[in-house]
């Protein structure tokens, strides 16, 4: 486990130091580019991107968590609402030994330097933490060998670069596979405490309500279920024929118990939303601040692929009947580029379908239902990346990753292009371009 989380990460680490001078690496004619403050020195800024910004201050301001702090951008005013408390909160509890790191700062400066080095710990360790739990997870299932593969696969994926970046992903992926291998075990109440925090980290988590039910179902069906007789409605009169009715142990019925754990990730948050700004489902409303809105499955993909390439369709003509790609924007290649990938898992997750057991199918369809029925149609003609972030919410699929692991050539032809293209996305991250 150690020598891929080792070797990816002086990748990512060498893509820091060099990165600024691959020129060829980083196409981005319409200049998209993270307008974060720049934080410590050149080398430390380079982390500072994105939504890491958002994170960052909502672990820096206190009680109120940054909520009503970062409001500089009308478009986005309480866009911070839409992501969840975890991942700052323990970072601003981590950061209460750095000295300076919680230091105030005005509204719209720079992150303390700090903060961001305490934030980049916690994600890396809760990534190698994360590695750690799937090794554990994919050897009880496969073996060894199959839990090499597993770790190499998240730690050369392309996005991989949101495990070392101040994002809840390397925390979300820490509770998500301790859920997975305490449901394996059966520890039923230890498996709901990690749903739990994993609701608490980003929404997906209140998911997995879903596999933890099958996971219980099929645990049932291990014991013999009784057939008790009991009186039919009419009475005891003789001649009067008894019925049966399915019965559990009672210890078997308390394994179902613990999933109410769950939701109070979600509850929680909910909360706090309520007594302090008078809306508990504001976290749902400010998705609209983000261009999201609910829609069929599969309008995500057909229109991010319709818009995307509508410049290239209009360029086709008797004198190029194959088009311009020229035409084509950094928003239409983004909105490609998601569309594609979007496309392609979902085809793995169809051909990894039977050999995901119940428990991890149940998790895809509630995964892709996530990911696909909130797509970003704000305006297509301008903005046609409708499954924007949907390369790195990939990076949660975990039962297609174990699937993937399950071969070896699977697994290299994963691996390979994964390889050449983390480096073209840890070139553009360090240089404050959108990669996901």
């Amino acid at each position: 486990m150690g020598l891929p989380l080792l070797l990816s990460r002086l990748l990512l680490a060498a893509c820091t130091l060099t990165a600024p001078q691959w020129r060829i690496a980083v196409p981005d004619p319409d200049a998209f580019h993270s307008r974060a403050p720049r934080v410590g020195g050149p080398l430390l800024s380079r982390w500072d991107n994105w939504d890491a910004v958002w994170y960052l201050r909502m672990a820096g301001n206190g009680p109120q968590m940054g909520y009503s702090r970062y409001t500089e951008d009308p478009v986005h005013h309480f866009g911070a609402f839409a992501f969840f408390p975890l991942y700052p909160l323990t970072v601003r509890a981590a950061a209460t030994v750095a000295p300076g790191a919680l230091d105030a700062v005005p509204a719209g400066g720079a992150t303390r330097p700090g903060l961001l080095v305490v934030a980049l710990v916690v994600a890396n360790a809760a990534f190698a933490l994360a590695l750690l739990a799937l090794y554990a997870l994919a050897a009880a299932r496969a073996g060894p060998a199959v839990a090499r593969r597993a770790v190499w696969l998240l730690c050369l994926f392309p996005t991989t670069v949101f495990f070392s970046a101040p994002y809840s992903e390397s925390l979300f992926l820490l509770w998500l596979v301790l859920f997975f291998l305490a449901l394996d075990r059966r520890r039923w109440w230890l498996a709901g405490l990690c749903g739990a925090l994993a609701a608490a980290t980003r929404s997906l988590g209140a998911a997995l309500v879903v596999p933890y039910l099958v996971a219980w179902w099929q645990a049932t069906r291990g014991y013999p279920l009784t057939l008790h007789p009991s009186l039919p409605p009419g009475g005891e009169g003789e001649g009067a024929r008894p019925r049966s009715r399915i019965w559990l142990p009672r210890t078997q019925w308390r394994g179902a118990l613990p999933i109410i754990l769950i939701p109070l990730g979600l509850v929680g948050y909910m909360v706090y939303l309520k007594l302090a700004w008078g809306d508990p489902f504001i976290f749902a409303r400010v998705q609209k601040a983000w261009g999201r809105s609910v829609a069929a499955p599969w309008v995500g993909i057909v229109d991010g692929l319709w818009y995307s390439l509508r410049p290239w369709r209009e360029s086709i003509g008797p004198g190029s009947p194959l088009g311009h790609w020229q035409a084509l924007t950094q928003p239409d290649w983004r909105g490609l580029t998601d569309a594609l990938y979007a496309t392609v898992f979902l085809a793995l997750t169809a051909l990894a379908w039977c050999g995901m057991g119940w428990v991890g199918r149940s998790y895809a369809v509630v995964f892709w239902l996530v990911t696909l029925c909130e797509p970003q149609l704000i305006d297509l003609k301008l903005h046609p990346d409708t499954l924007i972030s949907t390369p790195r919410f990939l990076l949660a699929l975990l039962p297609l990753w174990l699937w993937l692991a399950r071969s070896r050539g699977r697994t290299l032809a994963v691996a390979v292009p994964s390889f050449f293209v983390l480096l073209f996305y840890a070139a553009r991250w360090v240089n404050g371009a959108w990669i996901g």
